[in-house]
């Protein structure tokens, strides 16, 4: 009874050891077919996808950075088809996890400052919404091309809403855009 014990023992250590780098490629798998379904437009495929390669980072417990990239790739397509309650969830989970890391990045974090403020304007709620993109407004001047444009636009769009309904300042964000040097 012993031997059997320490030989299930044994063969659990061994298939636990195989199966993080196994579940780290099936994860990045899907993560590779989730951002194909984006760039094709193909939304409900990307979301099953970027869940699948979601579920696997949780099911190994991969490091934190990584489970805050899937949460928060997941969470942008479901924007995408207004799924707001969901994606808000997601990018508030992906947005601890990112500053919980040792270094966090402050990149990353405006990624999802930004990505949050935008969800929460689709959802009507901008106050929220501007709160985060308030924390965001120090990080944009890292951040160029699309990205930089993406932030501009969610600026511009809490300028436009704000424009005469507020006295706290929130109708100058659109004058706020960050020129690229």
């Amino acid at each position: 009874m012993r031997t059997i014990f320490c030989a299930l023992t044994v063969c659990g250590t061994i298939l636990y050891g195989c199966a993080d780098p196994m579940n780290r490629a099936t994860s990045h798998n899907y993560t590779t077919a989730c951002a194909a379904a984006e760039r094709s437009g193909r939304y409900d495929v990307a979301e099953q996808a970027c869940y699948r390669a979601l579920a696997n980072v949780d099911w190994v417990n991969l490091p934190l950075e990584l489970q805050s990239r899937k949460m928060y790739n997941l969470a942008r397509i479901k924007k995408q088809l207004s799924k707001h309650d969901e994606a808000e969830v997601l990018l508030k989970q992906a947005l601890a996890l990112e500053e919980e890391l040792p270094q966090p990045s402050d990149i990353r974090i405006g990624r999802r400052l930004i990505e949050l403020s935008a969800n929460l304007a689709g959802q009507g709620k901008w106050s929220e919404g501007a709160a985060y993109l308030k924390r965001a407004l120090p990080i944009l001047g890292q951040y160029s091309g699309s990205e930089r444009n993406y932030a501009d636009e969610v600026i511009a769009l809490y300028g436009a809403h704000f424009v005469g309904k507020s006295g706290d300042g929130l109708a100058s964000l659109n004058g706020s855009r960050i020129k690229t040097p």
